[in-house]
């Protein structure tokens, strides 16, 4: 929305003819109420995610670049105002949520980028994003990307074949590269990063598409365009369903038993609560996944429903010297499941209860054992050597009593293989 409001005929130095005859400005009421929607969205999407900065400095950049003096003082007012605007409201509405004055857009500089705290969700080689990132975003419709890139960035004609749409073009290419060359500067990456850059992606893509599906009369004799045409057609077709084959997979298939166990387990909660004819009837969960495995905070929204994950928390408040020793909840677990489940678990006989539920769900030891334990089938080796291991056998007996199909594949070892939920006996 804010790309289609942006004054691109100020940003691209393009002057109309009556522009040209008023001494080059283009500014007029209806262009500042679009540059301040414009302007009023940007700062909004800034705000929400920081490093969308980068795609409007390069287009500030340009815009300050061929404005003329009354235009370049109107826009940086303009930002200026915006931007501030933006920045006071979203620190109202914090300071009435959290109950104190916080800035987390601040707080997100702080922590991933001054202090480095994001390489502890992974980090990527620096040529992530244009060897896997970009590639993912746009499967089939990469080799047209590449093309359309290319001829946007070196200002080569387009099928408008006006120089305004040249412009705009040349200045989303610049945009884009250099949000992927700053992003490929931080060592934590991931393909979201590069979201918002999805819809100018898409529109470098299309022209190549059309001009292939349209240039054939240019190149070939007349017999031989209806041949070349359906054999293009068929391409394009191929294309397309292959596109619909890894959507449908990839949104459907592929990891699909992480969201199916959310509707288990809450329709136990269900079915248990009718059973006994009581609505204050609680359940409680264990996830012994890795962290955000599954959408449980977000799924599991009855209020009778008591769960615990493990966690993956970034080492916010300790020292610097102390962080390269630290690893999280997921990596202690996974490092040594059993000895974890003994020592931080606690013992097997012990179970939920009231205190426990209003203690955060621990014991002494650490955490209690639950109702439903859910985990992927890789950690069924680890569950069964621990209960039925010496000192365990006949305690606190679960059984499988839910097994669904997550991935073909993962490349994650963590993640293999089903979900599997065992129920307490």
């Amino acid at each position: 929305m804010a790309l289609l409001y942006w004054p691109w005929q100020i940003s691209s130095g393009v002057r109309t003819t009556a522009a040209k005859l008023q001494g080059g400005s283009t500014t007029t009421a209806n262009e500042d109420t679009r540059l301040g929607r414009s302007l009023l969205i940007a700062a909004i999407a800034c705000i929400l995610r920081p490093t969308n900065i980068l795609i409007w400095m390069s287009l500030s950049f340009f815009t300050l670049l061929y404005a003329n003096r009354k235009e370049r003082y109107a826009f940086v007012w303009k930002a200026f105002c915006y931007g501030s605007s933006v920045v006071v409201l979203s620190g109202l509405l914090d300071r009435a949520y959290y109950g104190t004055w916080t800035l987390p857009l601040f707080r997100f500089l702080y922590y991933n980028i001054v202090q480095s705290l994001a390489v502890f969700y992974g980090r990527s080689p620096w040529h992530y994003y244009v060897s896997q990132g970009v590639p993912l975003l746009l499967t089939t419709a990469l080799p047209f990307l590449v093309v359309g890139l290319w001829n946007a960035a070196t200002l080569q004609d387009s099928l408008a074949g006006s120089e305004l749409v040249r412009r705009v073009r040349f200045q989303l290419a610049i945009a884009s590269l250099f949000a992927i060359i700053i992003l490929s500067f931080i060592s934590h990456k991931e393909v979201r990063f590069l979201y918002p850059l999805l819809p100018a992606f898409h529109l470098f893509a299309a022209e190549p598409l059309t001009k292939l599906l349209s240039s054939e009369k240019l190149i070939f004799t007349k017999p031989e365009v209806s041949k070349v045409r359906f054999g293009k057609r068929v391409l394009v077709t191929l294309l397309l369903c292959m596109n619909m084959i890894i959507g449908y997979y990839t949104a459907v298939i592929h990891q699909s038993g992480v969201i199916s166990v959310m509707d288990f387990l809450r329709h136990q909660h269900e079915d248990r609560q009718s059973a006994h004819n009581s609505s204050t009837l609680t359940t409680t969960v264990d996830f012994l996944m890795p962290c955000h495995s599954t959408p449980w905070r977000s799924h599991l929204v009855h209020s009778g429903i008591h769960a615990w994950a493990l966690g993956c928390e970034p080492p916010v408040d300790v020292s610097a010297e102390d962080r390269e020793a630290y690893v999280d909840e997921a990596d202690r677990f996974y490092n040594a499941p059993v000895s974890f489940m003994r020592d931080e678990i606690g013992d097997s006989e012990k179970r939920y209860s009231s205190e426990d539920k209003e203690r955060g769900l621990t014991t002494d030891a650490g955490k209690s054992w639950p109702e439903y334990l859910v985990f992927f089938a890789q950690l069924e080796p680890d569950l069964r050597e621990y209960f039925l291991g010496a000192g365990n056998v006949g305690k606190n007996k679960y059984k499988e009593c839910w097994r669904a199909f997550n991935s073909h594949w993962h490349d994650d070892w963590r993640r293999r293989g089903d979900v599997v939920v065992w129920c307490l006996d």
